[in-house]
């Protein structure tokens, strides 16, 4: 094609032929950072390996899970809530000293006729009570089969949100490890509270917005593709294709929402998670080369972005108060004609006095939870809990209550949910590999990472001085995980390239400037190149793996920063376009794939040294997860911080 057509139809919109289409559709998903889907060989690994993950935490979740017998820190609240809801429809105040000893006996005598006042909304407490009427209200398995559940769940994601996002079995084995064996996930998934179940809604939202990123661009790609380009394949609409249509973020908003309905700090992760979506389709926007590409991000991109997460989870936040709604026995309902008939004015009346009740009932529960000051023993503040310095002891039973069978003096049960060191204190390093790749290598899964710190983490910042305890860690504990497996990969040299293509570009200008030297070293700036001709065994690992590693051609367009780097191109040919160079690749066989490495000796080592440190600790910390009966010495062997006491 001339240069004058080419300007001709790129000045009233050029169609692709179908050959065109297709190879022009797969260079757009090469530089939207997709890829093909994972070898058949792959997947089946990777489903054993998340199958192992979960056995290994169904094992440490619900292995004696009955123990101990009796209420453990705040399961009072919870537990007997849950079972308020499974059998009257609506929380029960419970009265009297002895109404624990009571109910786990069997008896609900203690429980009053009037509503309960709590300060979460009812969902949580309905899973809690499932596991009741399924298993029984007398005993801890019935007390604590949901969080258990909802702990095997959140290894289950961990492990395939790690596959996603490092394309490697081993680390996302190692992630599905990590999450399986650390004491606060352990602790709290076999204790009957909310934070386990918050942790796998968010997780689980998380899950669904990292698929919606693929879905989303891979859409985009193909309309783009399927739509009139000028001569550079430049979509001619100023402001590029529209998705009205997510399901993917539609999941994810009515998972969040379902979080909010177990505890409220989940709109933190409603909030976060959309601003991440917005930035991954405002730079999706930039590398298609629409011309008003932030334009396009917020009016094509973000407003559609918003419309499918927000509302969606404002009615599974409703439906989680569906019983407060239908039954008029429940906490503040029926406040709005005693203040009338004490002649005081009732707010919102003008929407009914139910909805009046639950804007009233919000209202209270907003000033219970910003305003909850009391001195607690085992409170914390935020930057105690990336070290677990200040752990909190869920379970310490007096000396008089136990049977001192463990062969010495003094015998101590103890429930502690002090997290793995070699997961934490690790994950405290890789972190700082992540907030790295994020500022400069800018790693869209660094900041996706980053993205659950800052849902999860950094809102507890705004509570300083409020009480508040360092189990809420569970909720980021996931993203701690996957900082730990990111600092792992770096380090090992596993880490594959967050963009094929953009890896791909980079390597031939690295070949460009070292002559004749295989470009497949180049693919890896990270590892050791080899001084006067002689590869090192990582050199030689990498080479192996060029037989199975298949990428997107090298064309680019003006303005394309895919890579970070600008626009440099590396072109064969002067006088071909963009497109055209797409069909010559494609009909050469290239195409979009995962790239499949095998580690080297030294990344084995490490990494199986690392696991073996965390499965290490957790065996020395079982006892102290579990409340085994053991001697006061040996409990003391675990205090290594004045704040583990």
């Amino acid at each position: 094609m001339t240069d004058q057509n080419i300007t001709a139809a790129a000045k009233h919109g050029r169609q692709l032929s179908e050959r065109e289409t297709a190879a022009w559709e797969l260079e757009l998903r090469g530089r939207l950072g997709l890829v093909s889907t994972l070898p058949a060989q792959i997947r089946l690994w990777g489903w054993l390996a998340t199958a192992l993950a979960a056995i290994l935490a169904a094992i440490t979740r619900l292995t004696g899970l009955t123990h101990p017998h009796q209420m453990v820190f705040d399961e009072t609240y919870y537990v007997k809530g849950g079972y308020s809801l499974i059998t009257y429809g609506y929380e029960r105040d419970w009265v009297g000293s002895d109404a624990d000893e009571m109910f786990v006996q069997g008896s609900d005598a203690a429980a009053d006729t009037v509503g309960d006042y709590v300060v979460h909304p009812p969902l949580g407490k309905w899973l809690i009570g499932f596991g009741q009427a399924l298993f029984g209200t007398d005993n801890g398995f019935g007390w604590r089969f949901a969080t258990a559940l909802a702990g095997i769940i959140s290894v289950i994601l961990i492990t395939r949100i790690a596959l996603l996002l490092f394309r490697s079995v081993p680390l996302a084995a190692a992630a599905g490890v990590f999450m399986a064996l650390d004491g606060v996930g352990i602790v709290l998934s076999r204790t009957g509270i909310l934070d386990s179940l918050l942790a796998a809604f968010v997780l689980a939202g998380f899950w669904a917005v990292l698929h919606d990123r693929d879905w989303t661009r891979r859409r985009l790609a193909r309309r783009v593709a399927h739509g009139p380009v000028d001569e550079s394949g430049r979509p001619l609409s100023t402001l590029g294709p529209t998705i009205l249509f997510r399901p993917w973020l539609i999941a994810a908003g009515a998972l969040i929402g379902l979080g909010c309905g177990v505890k409220w700090s989940a709109i933190y992760a409603l909030a976060v998670f959309g601003i991440l979506v917005f930035a991954w389709d405002t730079a999706a926007k930039k590398t298609l080369g629409v011309k008003r590409w932030f334009t396009s991000g917020v009016v094509t991109g973000g407003a559609p972005a918003f419309l499918n997460l927000v509302p969606i989870a404002i009615p599974t936040y409703l439906l989680a108060w569906l019983s407060w709604f239908l039954d008029p026995r429940g906490y503040r309902r029926g406040w709005a004609d005693t203040r009338r008939a004490a002649g005081d004015e009732v707010p919102f009346d003008q929407f009914g006095d139910t909805i009046a009740e639950f804007i009233s009932y919000h209202r209270q529960m907003w000033d219970f939870h910003t305003g909850l000051d009391s001195e607690h023993t085992y409170m914390s503040q935020p930057w105690d809990w990336l070290l677990q310095l200040r752990p909190v002891n869920f379970y310490w039973p007096p000396e008089e209550k136990l049977v001192q069978d463990c062969g010495a003096e003094r015998c101590v049960q103890a429930i502690s949910s002090i997290g793995n060191p070699a997961v934490w204190w690790l994950a405290a390093a890789g972190l700082l590999v992540v907030l790295w790749y994020a500022a400069v290598r800018r790693d869209w899964r660094a900041w996706a990472i980053l993205a659950g710190y800052g849902a999860t983490y950094l809102p507890w910042y705004g509570y300083i001085g409020r009480t508040i305890y360092q189990f809420y860690s569970v909720a980021f504990l996931p993203f701690v995980v996957l900082a730990l497996v990111f600092g792992l990969a770096w380090v090992t040299d596993t880490l594959t390239p967050a963009n094929l293509l953009a890896q791909r570009r980079a390597a031939e200008r690295e070949k460009k400037k070292r002559g004749s030297e295989d470009w497949t070293l180049a693919m890896r700036p990270d590892r050791e190149r080899p001084e006067h001709g002689t590869a090192s065994p990582a050199q030689s690992a990498a080479s192996a793996d060029d037989a199975m590693l298949s990428v997107m051609t090298t064309s680019t367009i003006e303005n394309d920063d895919v890579d970070g780097k600008g626009s440099e191109t590396v072109e064969d040919s002067a006088t071909e376009g963009p497109i055209e160079r797409a069909v010559d690749a494609m009909e050469a066989g290239e195409a979009l794939g995962w790239e499949l490495s095998h580690p080297s000796k030294r990344s084995f080592v490490v990494l199986t040294v690392t696991v073996g440190f965390v499965i290490a600790f957790a065996i020395l910390w079982w006892p102290l997860w579990t409340g085994m009966t053991i001697p006061y010495d040996f409990w003391r062997l675990h205090i290594w911080l004045p704040g583990w006491s």
